[in-house]
């Protein structure tokens, strides 16, 4: 595991940590998130609000969640339940309330990222 994070490294292992998380009703911390969101490619994707359900959907793809053929149906999907980026690490992204964690207000890994 990383220094600045309590996340595991594994797919499997992580995948069983937010299980427990959720099952627990425990909260993930903005560092979490954003480490989360940084490991699989998210500094790559512009997380605007009307790009927000295709960075997800391709987020999830790249994390192996989702087919990569599916990430437009998903993106769809998404966006007709509602999935909004209020509240959660989207909207502190655009606020620009995680630089000090990594992540600049264009969503992408920024220069300040604390190792």
């Amino acid at each position: 595991m990383s220094e600045s994070s309590k996340l595991p490294d594994g797919l499997p292992e992580l995948l069983a940590h937010l299980h427990e998380r959720q099952e627990k009703r425990g909260n993930c911390t903005m560092r979490d998130r954003a480490e989360l969101w940084l490991r699989f490619g998210g500094e790559q994707m512009d997380i605007s609000p009307p790009n927000f359900h295709h960075a997800l959907a391709t987020w999830l793809a790249n994390a192996g969640l989702v087919h990569k053929d599916k990430t437009q149906d998903v993106a769809a999907v998404l966006y007709c339940l509602g999935v909004t980026n209020s509240n959660n690490l989207f909207q502190k992204v655009n606020q620009g309330k995680l630089v000090a964690l990594g992540i600049g207000k264009n969503g992408r890994r920024n220069a300040k990222s604390k190792k």
